[in-house]
């Protein structure tokens, strides 16, 4: 059985196997959904598949213990505008990376996140905070191996969430999320499964929403924060696809992170094709910032230089 690691005490955890401990990071925005969704659906989903996998974990791998760490509502982008709760992409990835690194001190290896969104930024990030993890492991490793800790292996932090985007949603929106339905048919039977008593009834009789059929007026809509409610058909939800889908994500993702655990490099698995384009990354602005500098200071040195030439 899972453990969560708000109920649990200190010596408890320090008990547990730490190279076969795994800690599951649920994430993920508060938006809108429609009439018939809580904001936290994304939330509840990333919660849900933590559970789920820890318990497959602790099934498929005899002696492997899963740990849920607590619910993070940290969203870097919104399928919805009108009334979305996001932060900056530096706040999820350092969340991320610190608290991994209080783990890693007390010789724990094994970290994978869960998010709830799959918007391009979020999903960056995520991947952005594994690989600060993996570079980072190098030296805890050797502090592990000075302070006598049994975690001597390489440090590991997974976007399970990424390995779910296909190469064609990355092309058709490379730089923000937009799904083709949302708090529709897909995410209500999902809502059902996971959170039945936070769904209004009225779901089976709310009307289909089409999607506005032209990408510049969607893209114009989120600019101006005007994205709300629903698209999609609510009312053909059932609950048996919400656990079918919930399913079909575990079996796609698992063994992929069982393949880490046993030595595969997760560079090469657990990472969208959206970290390869620069404006998705949680470094971006930092860089630019960089980048302005140094020109700001090479043009003043080149005028500073021209004037000495000039006066002489």
């Amino acid at each position: 059985m899972p453990l969560e690691l708000t109920k649990i005490s200190a010596f408890q955890l320090d008990t547990l196997p730490h190279d076969k401990v795994v800690f599951f990071f649920p994430v993920g925005p508060l938006e809108d959904h429609g009439p018939h969704l809580p904001l936290g659906l994304d939330l509840e989903e990333a919660d849900r598949m933590c559970h789920l996998a820890a318990q497959h974990l602790e099934q498929e791998m005899p002696g492997w213990v899963g740990v849920i760490m607590p619910r993070a509502p940290l969203g870097i982008q919104a399928n919805t505008t009108r009334l979305a709760l996001t932060v900056r992409p530096h706040v999820l990835r350092d969340w991320l990376v610190d608290s991994c690194r209080s783990l890693m001190r007390n010789g724990f290896l094994h970290f994978v996140c869960f998010s709830g969104h799959l918007g391009p930024k979020q999903l960056t990030a995520i991947e952005d905070a594994g690989k600060i993890i993996r570079n980072s492991g190098r030296w805890q490793q050797l502090g592990c191996l000075f302070r006598g800790l049994s975690g001597l292996g390489r440090a590991s932090l997974l976007s399970a969430s990424s390995v779910l985007v296909k190469s064609k949603e990355v092309l058709n929106s490379p730089f923000w999320p937009d799904p083709i339905e949302h708090g529709g048919k897909r995410d209500t039977s999902v809502a059902l499964v996971i959170a039945e008593n936070l769904v209004n009834d009225r779901y089976l009789t709310l009307p289909q929403v089409n999607r506005q059929t032209s990408r510049w007026v969607r893209n114009w809509e989120r600019r101006r924060g005007l994205r709300a409610g629903y698209w999609g058909d609510p009312g053909k939800a059932r609950q048996e696809m919400g656990e079918k889908e919930l399913l079909d994500i575990l079996d796609e993702v698992f063994p992929k992170m069982r393949a880490v655990w046993e030595g595969a490099n997760p560079n090469l698995i657990f990472r969208s094709w959206y970290s390869i384009l620069p404006p998705n990354k949680s470094f971006f602005r930092a860089w630019l910032l960089v980048v302005l500098t140094i020109l700001v200071a090479a043009g003043w040195a080149f005028l500073m230089a021209a004037n000495l030439d000039v006066k002489s």
